[in-house]
């Protein structure tokens, strides 16, 4: 069942079509009235600029009907929860796996956030002004297919520079490091003013390399996600995989390879 907004897209493009045909009548006119000219054809300059009359006037009823079309409340609708339901209801027609948790929309890698002040949705970084639902669907189900630009080993070796830092000459690299919260990892990757890496992002990276075990520094270390006693009293960054399901994670230690 189309949504309100749907309907009134539905409409608009309508009118649309309606007026775009009365322009092109009238174009296609003039067009046979410069070809008559050309040539000197006095009958058809005569007949067409009569013909031009209707098709001004149509074109001209087209437009005063376009005037005030479009009034529907965009960012009321992005804002009081409409617009997720629609975007939900879209992706479950099109098997497109999407949940929403803590005002965070999860399409798997992508992160998604309702920016009703712009009318857009933010995809990541980036801002989505595409938001009919049943295309932003399309979208997001295009960008999911399309292969990946995260790299576990760029972002395994940014990790573990952030690391060295926060542990300092304490860690003498023969035994295993200590554990370090994930949440000071990403205080330290956020130093800078203006860094436009919010948590979320952050946790889905983790998941994402938890998915590469083997992968190692470039000076051999592997990495370890520990919990029980060593991450007692951290503040864990949660996330959903997939299928909805949470994963968390606390804390994180380096060990000398093998």
């Amino acid at each position: 069942m189309a949504s309100e907004f749907e309907d009134e897209l539905i409409s608009f493009d309508a009118r649309l079509e309606k007026a775009q045909k009365a322009a092109e009548g009238l174009v296609s006119g003039l067009k046979r009235v410069r070809r008559a000219a050309r040539v000197g054809h006095m009958g058809d300059i005569a007949r067409g600029l009569g013909a031009l009359d209707d098709w001004l006037a149509d074109a001209q009823a087209a437009a005063r009907d376009l005037s005030g079309a479009w009034r529907f409340d965009g960012s009321a609708y992005m804002a009081d929860g409409r617009f997720l339901v629609d975007l939900q209801a879209a992706a479950a027609e099109q098997r497109l796996e999407m949940f929403e948790r803590d005002g965070r929309i999860y399409c798997f890698p992508l992160l998604l956030r309702i920016d009703a002040n712009q009318s857009a949705v933010r995809v990541g970084r980036k801002i989505e002004r595409r938001v009919r639902p049943s295309e932003l669907v399309r979208l997001l189900a295009k960008a999911q297919k399309a292969p990946q630009r995260f790299r576990e080993p760029a972002f395994l070796d940014l990790v573990w520079r952030a690391y060295r830092r926060l542990v300092g000459r304490e860690w003498n690299r023969t035994d295993p490091g200590r554990v370090v919260a994930l949440n000071e990892i990403h205080d330290t990757l956020t130093l800078l003013p203006g860094a436009d890496y919010p948590q979320e992002e952050f946790a889905r990276d983790l998941l994402l390399l938890d998915r590469q075990p083997d992968l190692r520094t470039r000076s051999g270390e592997r990495f370890e996600f520990p919990r029980g006693t060593t991450t007692k009293g951290v503040k864990p960054l949660i996330v959903y995989d997939e299928k909805g399901a949470e994963r968390v994670y606390y804390g994180i230690r380096f060990v000398p390879g093998a």
